[in-house]
This record gives structure tokens, sequence and C-alpha cells, in this order.
């Protein structure tokens, strides 16, 4: 993951402009909300660039955001320095305090690659939040929703410095999707060239709702960023909202 995440992790924001970080940040207010999170302290895990702790920051949040790329934290930075963002694994991260809200966004879940780590990750979570606190991630590589014909991706931009061309294409092996993107980039009428891959969990939601409960979590699914209950023939992002 050396060219977009380290070597060019500056450009990450240019990919995803595209992306509903408000849209989001709006659904992820209005449940917490719902369900009377009364606190403010909210810990992101896989912050990236810092765009959801952004949003989330400017609608009252006290924000802890937490990434394992020193690159991305890097960007993060430089955008705000009302925000704390610190260096860490999510399966094995310890801060000496407890938080109301605990996000995990963008499928960053899936880079558990067993269940076991799955539930590692998610005990950690529920170390680190509050009695009665919130916990939300989103998955985008669950089983119900895998779909090879739809597996493939181009994203073409550019701002006043680069252009950039990014091909994605998804292919599975047994239990995990592999993520392959090769990059096209021009800057300063130079070319520069790169591939890389992700290799992440697919999980079956029925199964990380049960973890989700073994643990001690009260879960609720819904589809996508919506107030619609998630259904197995759904082809959406699953949300996954547990209280402790």
């Amino acid at each position: 993951m050396k060219f977009l995440y380290k070597r060019f992790a500056k450009y990450y924001d240019l990919i995803y402009a595209g992306k509903s970080y408000a849209e989001e940040t709006r659904f992820l207010s209005g449940l917490i909300k719902k369900h009377k999170i009364r606190g403010k302290d909210l810990l992101e895990i896989g912050c990236g660039t810092g765009n959801h702790a952004i949003s989330l920051k400017s609608k009252g949040f006290k924000i802890t955001g937490i990434d394992l790329n020193k690159e991305m934290l890097a960007v993060a930075r430089k955008k705000t320095k009302s925000i704390t963002f610190r260096q860490g694994d999510m399966r094995t991260f310890r801060l000496k305090k407890r938080f109301d809200i605990i996000l995990c966004l963008f499928s960053t879940i899936h880079y558990n690659l067993s269940y076991m780590d799955l539930e590692k990750t998610l005990r950690n979570f529920y170390d680190h939040l509050e009695e009665g606190g919130m916990l939300i991630f989103d998955m985008g590589f669950n089983d119900e929703r895998w779909d090879e014909d739809k597996s493939r991706h181009l994203c073409d931009c550019s701002d006043d410095e680069v252009d950039l061309i990014r091909f994605s294409k998804s292919t599975r092996k047994g239990n995990h999707g592999f993520l392959n993107m090769a990059y096209i980039l021009r800057k300063d009428n130079k070319f520069h060239f790169g591939e890389e891959m992700h290799k992440l969990r697919i999980f079956r939601t029925p199964q990380v709702k049960k973890t989700l409960e073994r643990i001690g979590f009260k879960a609720q699914l819904f589809e996508g960023y919506s107030n619609r209950s998630w259904k197995k023939s759904s082809k959406n992002y699953v949300v996954c909202a547990a209280l402790k």
C-alpha cells in the first residue's frame, strides 16, 4: 500500500472528493441523538486524512482520531490543530480514557483478516466505551453485498497540481477480497506509476452481529447511511450501530 496511502497520501482527498462526508455526518449525528448519547467525546478509528473527524467536529463533538498510517495522519494534522490524531492499530491501541462514541468507517473494519481479529478489535472498542456509549461502523465488503460483476472502477480526477487516474479491480478468493489498484499520476509534466493491493476479510453480516452481541453490545443494522433496516438482499453498505 505504498503508493496512495504513503507516497501520495496527500492526493487521497482528490480521489475521494465525491464522497458524501457531510451527508454521512448528518446521519451519524442523527443516530447518536436518537439514542440519547449525552456525551460528546468521540473516537474515530481509521480516521485517514480527517474528513469525517472535521465534519463531526463542526457538530460539536470532541474528536480523537486514530489511524495506522502516519502519512495519512500527517495530512490530517495539516488540516486542523483542534483535533488530536494518534497512530495506532485498531486491535491493540490503548488510551487512558473512555469515549461516548466510537466510529470506524469506510470499511476499515474489513482490515481485520479473521473473525478472531474482528472480535479482538470489537472487544478493544468495547473496553474504550463508556457505559451506555455507542459504536458505529460500516461494512462494504460483506458477503451479502459481494458482486464480481460490479468490482471494476475507474477514477479520473485532477486539480491545479496533478492529473490522476486510478483503476481498481476487486477479486475474491475464499473469505478474502483483494482490492488491486493501479495509478497514473501526472505532475510537472512527468508521469508516475504505481500499484497497490489491499487484502480484506469478507464478513457475513449476521455473524458480525452475533459477535457484537456475544461481547455485550446491543446491535442494530441499517441499509447504508439511512434509517432503513438492513436486509440480506441489500446491496448498500451495512451500517452497524451497537450500544454498550
